[in-house]
């Protein structure tokens, strides 16, 4: 008896290219333009382009809006809170990763691993 094929989500490798329209994006997270339209006024995700039609996304950024809904609906926070708490959770992850090379094997997980 042959099993059928079992779709295993262990994850996804993204580009960093940018190459999602608005549209696109909008599609691939299920929300509205205004929304994307936000979240580059206040700084949560920045596009390439000018002109909102111009505009493209790396699939990187579909990561980012993921995290930037998780920390909306966790802890309540608006679009400008989210642009400040992305922005400080970066800062922690780089300070991590430059103390991780100076002492390596000493680095515990930490909160900002779960967003």
């Amino acid at each position: 008896m042959s099993e059928e094929p079992r779709s295993a989500h262990a994850g996804t490798i993204v580009s960093g290219t940018a190459e999602l329209t608005i549209d696109q994006l909008c599609s691939t997270c299920g929300l509205p333009k205004e929304k994307i339209v936000t979240y580059v006024a206040e700084g949560v995700i920045e596009p390439l382009g000018e002109a909102t039609v111009e505009w493209r996304f790396s699939q990187t950024t579909v990561v980012e809006i993921h995290r930037a809904r998780r920390l909306e609906q966790d802890l309540g926070l608006n679009e400008a809170g989210l642009a400040l708490a992305i922005q400080l959770l970066s800062q922690i992850d780089d300070l991590k990763r430059k103390l991780a090379r100076i002492e390596p094997g000493d680095q515990e997980s930490s909160p900002t691993d779960v967003f």
